[in-house]
């Protein structure tokens, strides 16, 4: 069993990485932030509302304008690093709302291109700042838990989403997927599309897993340990078939506190 500050600091830890990760990706290739590019800050400062919009001419505006946001990102990446090799720091607090704003940023500056795991990475790191700012066992408490169930509810949403989708339920989704140029793997497609059966079980496996996540919250030892594990090996397999790298750091933190939740 985790104690309360050891899960804290483990999805910290955990979470960092996938920042680090994430913004090393976004410093590669700076020139996609660039003016002119399509994720730009002047295309995509169209996308904010009118009656927002203002509210970013000032402070806010200026951090997203090139190649100032390439500063920001990097303060990003060094809170991160901070997160990942000081556990126990009085910074942590500040490191996690850096970090969250840095995100919460970069999701208004580009309304595209981004994914599930920038988003529960947004709310790991707004709650370990609380965890972290007030610093009491009971508020540790109740963000261990607000993570777990935003992780369970993240994973049945997705699954519903799935069991509903013909495509899903027929096996053809893995192998559709598999085959696009930004999310594919073509010899595996390949090998799927010839092995329907397979690649049915493949698909429903993933339904079934995340329909049947929240089933952690029964604290059944043995079931909560074949769930997390399943997930941690979906992920994985996500990464390397998929090259959605970010998700599986942004899903793994949410793990401690699963573990916590289940277990204490």
């Amino acid at each position: 069993m985790l104690a309360t500050s050891d899960a804290l600091y483990l999805s910290a830890a955990i979470g960092s990485v996938a920042v680090i990760i994430g913004s090393l990706e976004r410093l590669a290739a700076p020139r996609l932030l660039a003016d002119g590019a399509l994720a730009g800050w002047p295309v995509s400062a169209t996308s904010i509302p009118l009656l927002t919009r203002r509210s970013f001419q000032g402070t806010a505006g200026r951090l997203l304008e090139y190649p100032r946001v390439l500063g920001l990102i990097a303060a990003c990446l060094a809170c991160a690093v901070h997160l990942l090799l000081h556990p126990s720091s009085a910074l942590n607090a500040l490191a996690a709302t850096m970090i969250a704003a840095t995100y919460i940023l970069l999701s208004m500056r580009s309304r595209f291109g981004g994914d599930g795991a920038d988003q529960m990475t947004i709310i790991l790191f707004v709650s370990l700042a609380l965890a972290f700012a007030i610093g009491q066992e009971r508020a540790e408490v109740i963000v261990l838990w607000f993570i777990t169930a935003q992780v369970c509810l993240a994973y049945f949403t997705a699954g519903v989403a799935k069991l509903v989708s013909p495509v899903w339920r027929s096996g053809a989704a893995l192998p559709e997927i598999l085959a696009t140029r930004a999310y594919g793997h073509r010899p595996v497609a390949k090998i799927l599309a010839r092995h329907r059966t397979t690649a049915a079980a493949m698909c429903w496996s993933v339904i079934l897993l995340e329909c049947s996540f929240p089933l952690v919250l029964l604290g059944i030892g043995p079931l909560t340990y074949l769930l997390v594990i399943s997930g941690a090996l979906l992920h994985v397999s996500t990464a390397i078939l998929m090259r959605l790298n970010t998700f599986l750091w942004a899903f793994l933190a949410t793990y401690p506190a699963v573990i916590f939740c289940a277990t204490t």
